[in-house]
């Protein structure tokens, strides 16, 4: 299950290009940095024209200071009885 996480643009101080080969294919990784030790992954791509879109929207999200949403996997609780 998957949550939205809303981000104001001003929050992200850095966005992170993570590179990496998955099946001998080049694939890219865009991660936003928060700040101090939150750096939350955004969207990977194994297309680079996609990539360079998206990575060129969200700076412009980030520099106007504009809402991003973010997909967050949620973790599901389990209830577990006491014995």
């Amino acid at each position: 299950m998957k949550d939205i996480r809303i981000i104001q643009g001003s929050s992200v101080q850095n966005l992170i290009t993570k590179f990496y080969y998955r099946e001998q294919k080049l694939c890219f990784q865009i991660l936003l940095h928060l700040g101090l030790d939150q750096t939350i992954p955004y969207q990977e791509f194994s297309d680079y024209s996609l990539y360079k879109q998206v990575y060129n929207k969200l700076l412009d999200q980030k520099n106007a200071n504009a809402a991003i949403e973010v997909q967050v996997k949620s973790i599901k609780k389990s209830s577990t009885a006491a014995l």
